[in-house]
């Protein structure tokens, strides 16, 4: 199950007005976790992505607004965090495998007949 890697070191660096921080994965993603990871973030207005590298654990990168309060820094990393739990769960459930593609196949199927 991937996580945050707590025995990795985080980094930090500004970008204009942001703060970015990189946080190590423990495992290696794929693609489509990736982009379930960004899509449930886009959908909580969380400024977070993750970078898939090869053959290395994937990296959780967040962009903090740097006029940010501290407890809004907290809760923008906790659910950074949060997300990868959902994440796995997504890839467990039964529509994991059928990627939103074969629903358009399926619904268009059904439009034919």
């Amino acid at each position: 199950m991937t996580a945050i890697d707590l025995h990795g070191d985080i980094l930090t660096s500004y970008h204009g007005n942001d703060l970015l921080v990189v946080i190590p994965l423990t495992d290696d993603v794929t693609e489509m976790w990736c982009r379930r990871y960004e899509a449930l973030a886009q959908a909580r207005e969380l400024p977070a992505h993750v970078l898939k590298r090869d053959d290395e654990p994937a990296l959780l990168h967040v962009t903090i607004p740097v006029r940010s309060q501290r407890e809004d820094v907290l809760k923008m990393l906790d659910a950074a965090r949060s997300l990868i739990a959902e994440t796995e769960a997504a890839e467990q459930s039964p529509d994991a495998s059928n990627p939103p593609e074969g629903f358009v196949r399926e619904w268009w199927a059904t439009q034919q007949t």
